[in-house]
């Protein structure tokens, strides 16, 4: 149940659907990296939980590229 309640808070992350909470993971973790890619292991309990179900979070997403212009590599 923990991992799923986890998940939601990654969904939220994922769709930057917050308030001042998420300004300050994009500040003190994200800092303008996108979440799977941040490194950034130390922090937080709630931080370390992330950290530690991301490979749960790769199972369920899916990218849409369109018609490339928006997409890095």
């Amino acid at each position: 149940m923990n991992v799923a309640l986890m998940l939601r808070w990654v969904w939220r992350i994922l769709r930057g659907d917050g308030g001042l909470w998420l300004q300050l993971i994009e500040s003190k973790y994200l800092q303008g990296q996108p979440l799977l890619a941040c490194a950034h292991s130390a922090g937080s309990q709630f931080w370390k939980l992330i950290q530690d179900i991301k490979d749960e979070i790769r199972l369920g997403l899916r990218f849409s590229v369109g018609n490339g212009s928006g997409t890095q590599f």
